[in-house]
């Protein structure tokens, strides 16, 4: 091994001339005089001195010392006289240990005392000259193998650092004196140099040239290749000690939570989230080592029961390992388990699941499939067999109850979701008035459909009938179609008890006409008179108000995919700051709006103000209200402002009608009055 040295020093010999003293007055045969006849100290050195090298001392007569006494040796008695009389030169051998800085004192042969007045000090030059594990020249070795490290003055260093790992402290040291440190290889240890150090803030630090190789774990197996979750997975080999954690597929295991983990062999219990694929273990030094590849058990020989079963029944699934299962979904619906055991799981069919394949997933992720199939509604008879448009039909059959709707056939077709009555074995309803044709469809609630063909016969009714009403809101003055049949029978048509007076078209089929302007806004029947007098229900109909909430336009200005929350304090910031937009739900660039007559219409509370800006900042117009006298402001739509709602004038990248902001005001509403 290259020898190191931690320190490169040069050697100084310092000569002191007229040094001062201080001696024990304890003998005549001591003096401070120089060069007189008596015994004298000059200077020593060199200082610092190597340990175990040569200290000297000049003075008068030193040959007449018979002991120095360096701190916290043993004395030295010992002691080479190089020259004597006058001029005097004497020399000592520093011990190797075992010695501290500090006054130096030589005591004569009568045993007076001269002490230094300057400490002697040290120098250590600290060599490394080779290590090996167990025997010489061997640098490979286990966790738990000894190191031994050889140099010198390795009692200054305290602490081993292996490859990775943190430092080993002296108080884990097997041998440590000047010149051997033992130490075993540590678990967390990894193949590389080690560092040897004092461990001071600024620490001397020695590194060997050479490497340790530290063996790693091996694997020789691991069992059960195919595993269960919660199932004893051992793995075998050498040197398993190191294994920190073991990493799988989904999830982790950590030491802490190993069934059992020594040399040999390591066990612990399938995580219920892991899955199939590599299994992998990390050592303490964070080295991965491959293990091999596992496949987790899924549930198997799985059956369905009842086959078919009913929407809204419990449906079984019989099988193996069907503990493992966390959740079941249905074609078309969630589902929910109500029992799971290791042979069988229990759920009930959702009303909205249809026939196909449930799927049942585990913790890991994976999932399997069973197929399964419905019951499905029947129909025995119809009673009666045949009849004319808008009379009563009971339905007669089984499961009926999965019924959502019923669709007639006609020139359009007809559909039914309101019975009269409906339990699993019949179905009351009225066929609607433009119904005609044979058999008719069964609409389910999980969306699938029964057709029927025969059974039912039609007749189309010869009174006057409605099919659709478009829109089946409006407002008051604005333009309705009626579509049905047999309309040249009509003489009247009635809104509730408003007449309608204008009409556009008037055909068997259709009859386009205004709602009358005086009509009130609320729900009314609509009533079809014939030319006799007879009445003929129409269906419904909604007179809309003439304001229009427009709440769902007003949007955050810096953010226009957030609709603002009512009641909303306005302000002259982001905060209380909006847009009406002009593409939202109800659509404003759709109304047909009159400049001098449509209105936007704030209800508030408080006092302050609003200004109306159009989309690029200008001012439209401000509305105040300083004595807090009003329930709402009214901003009268000129025709610069309609243009801005239609979208003739734009910003040209947003759909902003208007920017609103202003002060002292609380909205809690913003309405339209076309």
């Amino acid at each position: 091994m290259k020898k190191f040295i931690s320190k490169i020093f040069v050697l100084l010999m310092v000569v002191l001339s007229g040094l001062s003293l201080t001696a024990c007055n304890e003998g005549d045969d001591l003096t401070t005089d120089q060069y007189g006849n008596e015994i004298a100290l000059n200077s020593f050195g060199p200082c610092p001195v190597l340990r175990g090298g040569t200290l000297y001392f000049y003075g008068s007569n030193l040959d007449q010392v018979t002991e120095i006494d360096l701190p916290g040796a043993d004395p030295i008695t010992s002691i080479n006289v190089v020259a004597s009389g006058t001029h005097s030169q004497i020399s000592i051998q520093v011990p190797a240990e075992k010695c501290d800085t500090g006054l130096v004192t030589l005591v004569t042969a009568k045993g007076g005392k001269i002490t230094t007045v300057t400490p002697v000090t040290y120098r250590e030059d600290i060599t490394l000259s080779e290590f090996y594990v167990g025997t010489e020249g061997t640098l490979v070795g286990n966790v738990g193998d000894v190191v031994t490290v050889k140099g010198d003055y390795l009692n200054l260093l305290h602490g081993i650092v292996f490859a990775e790992n943190d430092t080993v402290t002296e108080d884990q040291f097997i041998t440590h004196d000047r010149y051997t440190i033992q130490v075993a290889i540590p678990e967390g240890a990894r193949t590389g140099k080690l560092t040897l150090t004092d461990l001071a803030t600024s620490p001397t630090e020695i590194q060997t040239d050479d490497v340790l190789e530290v063996n790693l774990p091996t694997v020789s197996g691991i069992t059960p290749e195919t595993p269960k979750a919660g199932q004893t997975i051992t793995v075998s080999g050498t040197g398993l000690t190191q294994i920190a954690s073991v990493k799988l597929n989904g999830a982790t295991v950590g030491d802490s939570t190993f069934i059992s983990q020594g040399a040999q062999t390591l066990s612990f219990a399938l995580p219920d989230e892991a899955t199939d694929g590599e299994v992998t273990l990390i050592t303490k030094s964070g080295v991965s080592i491959p293990a091999g590849t596992i496949t987790t058990v899924v549930p198997s020989n799985l059956s369905a029961a009842p086959s078919p079963v009913k929407n809204g029944d419990e449906i079984s699934i019989s099988g193996s390992d069907l503990d493992l299962v966390t959740g079941i979904a249905f074609p078309n619906a969630a589902g929910e388990l109500k029992s799971v055991s290791a042979t069988k799981v229990v759920a009930v069919v959702p009303e909205t699941a249809q026939e196909g394949d449930i799927t049942l997933s585990l913790a890991n992720g994976k999932t399997v499939t069973v197929a399964y199939t419905l019951v499905k509604p029947t129909v025995t008879s119809c009673t009666p067999t045949s009849l004319i448009a808008g009379n009563t039909v009971i339905i007669k059959g089984t499961n009926l109850d999965l019924v959502s709707s019923v669709t007639f056939p006609g020139e359009t077709a007809q559909t039914v979701s309101e019975f009269s009555a409906q339990n699993a074995l019949a179905i009351a309803l009225t066929v609607p008035a433009a119904a005609s044709g044979t058999g008719f469809t069964l609409n389910l609630k999980n969306g699938s459909t029964v057709e029927i063909a025969s059974g039912l016969t039609i007749q189309a009714a010869t009174d006057p009938s409605v099919g659709a009403i478009n829109p089946a809101s409006a407002t008051a003055g604005s333009t309705i179609t009626i579509s049905g049949k047999n309309f040249d029978k009509v003489e009247n048509v009635y809104i509730g008890s408003y007449k309608v007076t204008k009409y556009s078209t008037r055909t068997s089929t259709e009859i386009v006409c205004q709602v009358p302007a005086t009509a009130e806004a609320g729900t009314y029947k609509l009533s079809l008179e014939g030319f006799d007098g007879t009445v003929y229900d129409g269906g419904t109909f909604e007179v809309a108000s003439a304001e229009l909430d427009i709440r769902a336009c007003c949007v955050n200005q810096s953010d226009r995919s957030v609709v603002m929350s009512f009641p909303l304090n306005i302000s002259w910031d982001d905060s209380g700051r909006f847009r009406i937009q002009n593409n939202l739900q109800p659509s404003l660039k759709d109304l047909k709006l009159t400049a001098g007559t449509s209105k936007v219409v704030f209800y508030k509370s408080g006092t302050g103000q609003i200004q109306f800006n159009d989309p690029n900042w200008s001012s439209l117009i401000t509305v105040a209200d300083w004595n807090g006298t009003e329930s709402s402001l009214e901003i009268v739509l000129t025709q610069d402002m309609i243009d801005w709602i239609t979208g003739t004038k734009t910003d040209g990248w947003s759909n902003t009608c208007f920017i609103v902001q202003g002060d002292g005001l609380t909205i809690s509403k913003v309405t339209i009055i076309p």
